[in-house]
Order: C-alpha cells, then sequence, then structure tokens
C-alpha cells in the first residue's frame, strides 16, 4: 500500500500543478476593460454609438457604453460624476457653469462636428420655402395654417423635442428668438412634444398637415418627408442644407443656411488616459469620415 502512494503521489503533484499553471495563465491572460460612459444629445447618439463600434473593434480592451437621453440629461450626468463624456448639440449654459464651479467640475469642450437643423414636412405639402421669421411664427403658433403661407386650408400640426433636449434649447434661442421687446419667444402649447428626433421624423411621414425640426442627418437619406428650403429673410436666397439626398457642407460651413451649429463633447477636465485616446480618435481624419458617412458635417479642414 505505502508503494502504491509513492507512485501516485508525483502523478498527484503533477495533476495539480498543471491545473495551477493553466488556472494562473488564464488569469494572467485576462485583462480588465477600461470603460467610458457617454451620454447625451439624442441628435449625436447614432454619431456617438458609430465612433464607439469603430473604436472597440480597434480597442477590444475598451468599452464603451453610449446613451441619449438629450443634451440636458449628458450635462447634468457630467456634473454629477455619472458619465465620463457628455455630448451635446448645444453649448453650456451659464447656469451649467456656476454649478460645475461649485461642484468642483472644470468643463473641458471639445467641437467634434456639425450639424444643420433642418425643417420638414410631409412630401406632399406643396410649400418649399419658409423664412426664418415664418418658421418663429409657425412654432409659436401665430401662423396656424398652411393658407396663411400660400398652402392648403390646413390647420398646422406641431411637432417639437423635449425641453431637456439641445436641439429644442437651440431652435428656441436661435429660431424663435426675440420678440420686440426683447423677451424670448416661446414654444406653441399646441406643440406635440416627441422623445427624440427619430420619433418626430415618424411622426411628419405620417402626417400631411404636419412640420417638424431635427439634426439634418436624421432625414438626409428619407424620401417620406420633404426638407424645406430656408431663407433669412424676404430678400435672401432660400438655401436647403441637402441636395440629392446629401447634406451641402459648404453652406454649413458658411453659415449660408441659416440654422446651422456645433456638436460638442465635454469631459471634466482635460481628458486623460483612454478616454484622451477616444477623443483624439474622434477627431482625427478617421473619426471626422465616420462623421461624414453618417450625414453629419465633418469639422472643416483647417488650411
Amino acid at each position: 500500500m505505502l508503494l502504491h502512494k509513492l507512485v501516485y503521489l508525483p502523478v498527484l503533484f503533477l495533476f495539480i500543478t498543471t491545473i495551477l499553471f493553466f488556472g494562473c495563465k488564464k488569469k494572467e491572460g485576462d485583462i480588465a476593460k477600461t470603460v467610458i460612459s457617454v451620454k447625451g444629445s439624442d441628435t449625436m447618439v447614432n454619431l456617438a454609438q458609430k465612433w464607439a463600434e469603430v473604436y472597440m473593434q480597434k480597442n477590444p480592451n475598451v468599452s464603451i457604453q453610449v446613451t441619449g437621453g438629450g443634451s440636458g440629461t449628458g450635462v447634468a450626468s457630467l456634473l454629477n460624476g455619472t458619465t465620463d463624456l457628455a455630448n451635446s448639440s448645444r453649448e453650456l449654459k451659464p447656469s451649467e457653469y456656476e454649478t460645475a464651479k461649485q461642484k468642483n467640475v472644470t468643463p473641458k469642450v471639445y467641437e467634434v462636428a456639425l450639424d444643420g437643423i433642418a425643417l420638414i414636412v410631409h412630401p406632399q405639402n406643396k410649400i418649399d420655402n419658409l423664412t426664418l421669421k415664418q418658421v418663429s411664427d409657425i412654432f409659436s403658433g401665430k401662423i396656424t395654417n398652411w393658407k396663411q403661407l400660400g398652402g392648403p386650408d390646413m390647420i398646422i400640426t406641431l411637432y417639437g423635442r423635449e425641453n431637456s433636449s439641445g436641439t429644442y434649447e437651440f431652435f428656441k434661442d436661435h429660431v424663435l428668438g426675440k420678440d420686440a421687446s426683447g423677451k424670448q419667444v416661446d414654444y406653441s402649447p399646441a406643440t406635440q412634444v416627441l422623445q427624440g428626433t427619430a420619433a418626430l421624423g415618424e411622426a411628419v411621414a405620417k402626417d400631411v398637415k404636419g412640420i417638424g425640426y431635427g439634426g439634418v442627418g436624421y432625414f438626409a437619406l428619407r424620401n417620406d418627408v420633404k426638407i424645406l428650403h430656408i431663407k433669412k429673410d424676404e430678400t435672401s436666397p432660400a438655401i436647403s442644407p441637402v441636395e440629392n439626398n446629401k447634406v451641402k457642407y459648404d453652406v454649413i460651413w458658411s453659415k449660408d443656411y441659416s440654422i446651422s451649429r456645433y456638436l460638442y463633447c465635454f469631459t471634466n477636465g482635460e481628458a486623460a488616459g483612454e478616454l484622451k485616446n477616444y477623443m483624439d480618435f474622434i477627431l482625427s481624419p478617421e473619426g471626422q469620415k465616420l462623421v461624414e458617412s453618417m450625414e453629419y458635417i465633418p469639422l472643416p479642414i483647417k488650411d
């Protein structure tokens, strides 16, 4: 019996050593992934998901989690420390800078792309162009029937975004504008509020009386909505941000198209480590090529 035990001991030792070796080897090979949280603009969410997808393919040790919810949601998450990167289709508000100061957050602003806000109607609508003043009057409720604009006798259905949306904020500030006394013009209470630009596009596509607004990248390839030409005033040329289902970069870069803006990423302080690598990728020629492929407007090439 002792002999049998002596024979089996080396075998048992070898078996245990083998298990430990391969077990340790597997652990050594397991590298914890760096997780980057991205929240914010619904206008940017498709683009942000594409950036994340391509970056993760190239960097399998990184996991990027992208969610929308609106620019305001992204900024609030950054200030509360619950996201690494906030996407926004508008600039930071003075009140947000003040909150950041109180929370010891130092927002770093990155311009990552541009966008035009398109006005869309149903393809059967005979109206092709509007002035900025007419757009303001429509969405503030002063103009309520298409016949007031030379169209058919139909009540206008307004489709808009929720107030946490950066597009909502930008459109209110830059299109609705201020009245003669300097007071901010507000949206008509008749506006039907929708969660996200995609839902807004679907609503207008099904409503011959409808009009809505949103990032041009969502609508450029669609044939079930019509993108209107916009005039700065009565004497200005009517300009569309799209031609033959392609976004016209030149009119956005030059601001000849009146309703254009930058898109932003915000971080808490200068991005560092893997977050810096990710931001470098977004701003690189490859990252900007993805902006093009998603029907947004890349940053102008610097001379």
